[in-house]
């Protein structure tokens, strides 16, 4: 965290703004109007910070107490006192590693070290009791009406919510409260890794050479979940002549992460970099709490923390349990790694200091060029885990990856080169993309920079960022290939990697924005219009079938028989299906289906490298084209048929046919309905349209009914594909000489109220690829037909 006069003074050195907490005496109460505009989207206008975060926090509790209120029994490390241990203790645990990452007392520091932070999440925390005052428990709207847990909330809450977004660890719950000292006997308690790559994205930024406006566009597209607690919020946000700016945040927290001004726009991608590192310690003799730093032994701290849990009686029982910490971070139990006798395992989370995130955001909707959005990457310079891709109203394109990276200098570099080269457990971290250091040897600490947020992290002037006037993008690989005509090279592997294959998506987000024929997306003159941005991210190419399928369906033409699972399966009707199909996830599209099939038979290395799948190997020299060329079995063995005639079969027992089309089993549940759902997977497929299938694993709001799977299938169920992840807040914006232009979709909505119309609205629209125009400017939201004007006010 930096000192503070740098974060108060940071808010108002852009573009000659006054500071947004600036008055002569304070209100003595809180003041927003607030208007709902079509679709639920509510335009905030307030004179000051605390004002408009009280705004903020009244609208967002309309449509979504219950997930801000689970979030906060989260963080507060409850959700055991109301819900039970839970399944294989997932309530126990997260409580126990809330209480010992003090994530509730974070929250409580956080706001004390800045004035206006202070305003601001104690207006925001106002306006939400303000909502739950007028309509008590009983009237909450959504999944958790009348719940127990439902009570007003503070500025510590609002502030603690947050850094459960911003701080890795917390992902790792169960390893850390499941860590314990080896005990004679003992096993140590089974755990998995967390999905920390759940969270994809597309993002953008195309500048004046490839508009046809001669200035920039931009491509929000995050992948995240349509259900629970990670879902986003849109809003418009208001102080005249200090703040003016649209977009969304994650539910809960305050501002606007991903965004326009009438200068700047910005989307986000989850970051390939580290958030973190392992260190193996070496244990002193006898002594399993006491390891070797430097040749001299060191003691662990000791946290004990207390939960109340939930009987099935009703009645609330106290666990307590030991939490231990290196001076690295939590020791924890690491899956293949336990903690024994002689070794255990620490985290160092780059974000565990970081309190400069929503203040960064405030920053950079301030902006008033490029260069002021590129400053506030490292000043304040609390960006997380993304990337930052950016445009500007006079036609610039700029990706940065600030997101906070352990500073490793070149020799620990080197040193963790030889140990991953020698040593067995350094090599099953890996396999897990853990990053294991040595813990006794003072050089593989973290270099302390000045320049950097914290001490430890990458600072943003050594981080990887490109600026051009034709395009940059990011589809979650590394920063490499952040533009196909020039690879970015010579930065840190804490970044990702270079000279590695790209993911299926990330080559078919090249194709789109590098397409050079006149049929292609920017059309005969190379220029993006908005209409041909929009219509190129709802393409729903495939990449694996543009590279594969017709040598496919050449093969399985000149051999249509194939047996697998001891059946004799025909493949010409398959084949012909792929022969008519275009390659295209629509909701009409009929092989979609059976090509999904055929391609998740393939997984990891077999979609980026040759083997199974492909013939011709990744060169680093052709990122973009290779891997390619379908593999040619050997030895009367044609493994490619073989997937095709398994898909065959899995699709007979599913009880629907090989030309079904995608829209009748590609489907979101939505307040009762089925809505069909275009799109598919990136990894497989390579679609830049992401939709995913997943469980919910943010809130205890329930994602619909467990349904039985296809046997054979990872994600045919027998109620379809049942759409919860993907393509969620989805925007192209394009600057004209009259401002910015933006059409936008909320995928599942604005509200979590299934009771409400805008808890589907936008699912239909986004089932017919019909977009909705942002309403940005005061003229365009009093046009607007079903505009409802409110203000909320309540004493400070």
């Amino acid at each position: 965290m930096r000192p503070i006069a740098l974060l108060a003074g940071s808010l108002c050195v852009i573009a000659g703004l006054s500071p947004l907490h600036a008055q002569s005496t304070t209100p003595a109460s809180y003041e927003a109007t607030v208007r709902r505009t079509s679709y639920g989207i509510p335009h905030i206008t307030a004179k000051d910070l605390g004002s408009l975060g009280f705004g903020e926090g009244y609208a967002l509790a309309q449509d979504h107490f219950c997930s801000l209120a689970d979030q906060i029994v989260r963080a507060r490390g409850e959700r055991a006192k109301y819900f039970g241990p839970g399944e294989k203790d997932v309530h126990l645990n997260s409580d126990v590693a809330m209480k010992a990452l003090r994530v509730a007392e974070l929250g409580a520091e956080d706001i004390g070290r800045v004035p206006e932070r202070r305003e601001w999440f104690t207006g925001y925390a106002a306006g939400a009791n303000a909502y739950l005052a007028k309509v008590t428990p009983a009237g909450v709207a959504g999944w958790c009406r009348g719940a127990p847990w439902l009570r007003p909330i503070t500025a510590e809450d609002v502030a603690a919510r947050s850094r459960l977004v911003i701080l890795t660890l917390p992902a790792f719950a169960s390893m850390i409260a499941t860590a314990a000292p080896p005990a004679v006997g003992a096993t140590p308690a089974a755990v998995e890794l967390p999905d920390l790559g759940a969270a994809l994205s597309n993002g953008w930024a195309i500048g004046k050479e490839r508009t046809d406006t001669g200035r920039g566009m931009l491509l929000a597209n995050p992948h995240y979940p349509w259900v629970g607690s990670n879902r986003f919020w849109e809003k418009h946000l208001v102080i005249p002549g200090r703040l003016d700016v649209y977009g969304v945040g994650l539910l809960g927290i305050p501002g606007v992460a991903i965004g326009f001004n009438r200068h700047v726009a910005w989307t986000h991608t989850v970051s390939a970099g580290a958030r973190y590192t392992g260190y193996a310690l070496t244990l002193v003799p006898g002594a399993p709490t006491s390891y070797v730093y430097d040749g001299k032994p060191r003691a662990m701290t000791k946290r004990q923390v207390s939960v109340q849990v939930r009987q099935p009686d009703a009645t609330v029982s106290t666990s307590t349990r030991d939490v231990y910490f290196s001076h690295y971070g939590p020791i924890v139990n690491f899956p293949d790694l336990p903690w024994t006798a002689t070794r255990a395992i620490a985290l160092r989370d780059a974000n565990a200091d970081n309190d400069e995130a929503l203040q960064t955001w405030l920053v950079m909707a301030q902006a008033g060029s490029l260069e002021d959005l590129k400053r506030a990457q490292g000043e304040p310079g609390g960006i997380s885990f993304v990337n930052t891709i950016a445009t500007s109203a006079d036609g610039r394109a700029l990706y940065v990856d600030a997101s906070s990276a352990p500073y490793l200098s070149a020799e620990a570099l080197a040193l963790y080169r030889a140990r991953l080269a020698s040593d067995e457990d350094t090599k099953a971290a890996s396999a897990r993309n853990l990053m294991l250091l040595d813990g006794g040897d003072p050089r593989f600490e973290w270099v302390t920079d000045p320049r950097a947020r914290d001490p430890g992290i990458v600072p943003t002037e050594l981080a990887p960022q490109l600026e051009r006037t034709d395009y940059v993008f990011n589809a979650n690989d590394s920063y490499w290939i952040s533009n196909a005509k020039v690879p970015l090279t010579g930065f840190s592997p804490v970044h990702g990697r270079e000279d590695s294959p790209r993911s299926l998506r990330t080559r078919m987000n090249v194709r789109l924005l590098d397409d050079p024929s006149p049929s292609g997306p920017a059309g005969a003159d190379g220029r993006f219009s908005l209409d041909e941005l929009a219509a190129a991210v709802f393409s729903n190419r495939s990449m694996s079938a543009e590279l594969l399928k017709a040598a496919l369906v050449a093969r399985c033409q000149a051999e249509p028989d194939r047996t697998v699972e001891n059946r004799t399966v025909h493949l010409s009707a398959a084949c012909g299906v792929l022969g008519t199909w275009n390659g295209v996830y629509d909701v009409d599209s009929r092989g979609a289906v059976l090509w999904r099939e055929f391609i998740t038979q393939f997984r990891g290395p077999d979609l980026t490298r040759a083997g199974k799948l492909f013939a011709t190997d990744f060169d680093p020299a052709h990122p973009v084209t290779t891997p390619r060329d379908l593999a040619v079995g050997a030895g009367g063995h044609d493994g490619v048929l073989e997937a095709l005639a398994r898909a065959v079969l899995l699709i007979e027992r599913a009880g629907i046919q090989v030309d079904t089309p995608l829209g009748d089993v590609q489907i979101a549940e939505r307040g009762g309905k089925r809505i069909p759902i275009h799109g598919g997977l990136g990894a497989e497929e390579g679609i830049a349209n992401l939709v995913d299938f997943a469980p919910n694993a943010s809130t205890l709001e329930s994602d619909g009914s467990p349904v039985p799977g296809v046997e054979g299938s990872r994600y045919l169920t027998h109620a379809g594909y049942r759409v919860n992840r993907g393509s969620s807040f989805v925007m192209v914006l394009g600057y004209t000489d009259g401002g910015p232009s933006a059409r936008a979709l909320l995928t599942y909505g604005q509200s979590g109220d299934p009771s409400s119309p805008h808890f589907s609205d936008q699912t239909e629209l986004y089932s017919r690829k019909v977009w909705r125009d942002v309403l940005f400017t005061d003229e365009q939201i009093a046009a607007d037909p079903n505009l409802r004007t409110e203000i909320v006010r309540a004493p400070r």
